[in-house]
Formats: structure tokens, sequence, C-alpha cells
């Protein structure tokens, strides 16, 4: 439980800042500026590199956030499924959906996110990456742990 705990956050914070980066800003992936205004398209090794850059923000993000979160929320959260017995793989991507979400509205009100009524418009993929990254990392967390053989047991 312990290396699902470390693991599954800081894996799908990197996982989920790359595939956001690469739907929300795919023009600061796939494209170089030469000139003001003027860009052409980027090679692999600098697609590359973007992508490792997003990657590290995600994993920053994940020890930053992720750890917290799970020793905060999911473990007790993983205690009652077990406990319940619904420790399905559905219930946890659910869960660990919803604990994203709660994660990602604290994060912003936290940094005054919601001051601004156009930041709240313009940040929706900001806020898109809490369900997200908590479904992943629950996901994640009951590949590593795999509960529905604790019950088993």
């Amino acid at each position: 439980m312990i290396a699902a705990s470390l693991v599954a956050p800081i894996l799908a914070a990197t996982l989920s800042a790359t595939l956001l980066a690469m739907l929300v800003f795919p023009e600061l992936i796939f494209q170089v500026e030469v000139s003001s205004g003027v860009y052409r398209d980027a090679s692999i090794h600098e697609i590359a590199t973007s992508l490792v850059g997003f990657a590290l923000m995600g994993l920053a993000f994940g020890v930053i956030l992720g750890w917290p979160a799970m020793i905060i929320g999911g473990v007790p959260v993983h205690a009652f499924l077990v406990r319940i017995r619904r420790t399905d793989f559905l219930v946890y991507a659910l869960s660990g959906a919803l604990l994203g979400t709660l994660v990602m509205l604290v994060y912003f009100v936290g940094t005054s996110g919601f001051r601004d009524p156009v930041s709240v418009l313009t940040s929706g993929p900001i806020l898109l990456s809490g369900p997200l990254t908590g479904l992943l990392t629950a996901a994640q967390f009951w590949l590593i742990r795999r509960p529905d053989r604790i019950l088993m047991s």
C-alpha cells in the first residue's frame, strides 16, 4: 500500500500534465517561434523537451498536492471502500475523480484563483486536471494495490 500511495499520485500528475499540455497548449509543444509571430513545426527533440518540461511540472504538483491528498483523502477513502466491500475498479476511479476535483478546488481557492471571474473562465483546463489526475491516481493505486484481492484473503 505504501508503494501505491507514493507512486500513483506523482505518476498520475505527470501523465495528466503531459496529456493536458498536448490537448490544451499544442502550440507550445508542436511549434517553435522563429521570430515575432513566425512559427515553424517543432522537431522531435523540441517536442520531447517540451513534454519533459510539462511532465516535470506534473511531477512537482504530484509531490506538492498529490501526496498530501493521498494521505488526507485517498488512504481513508481506500480504508472505507475496503470496509464496505466496494473494491471494484470503477468505484475507485470515480472516488479518485471526486477527490481530485476537491483537491483542485481547494488549490484554486488557496491560490486566489476565484477572485477574478475571467481567470475562472479561462482556467477550465487547469480545473479539469484535478478530476483527471484523481481518476488516474485512483486507477493506478487500484492496479498496484489490487484492493479487490484484499477481500479474498
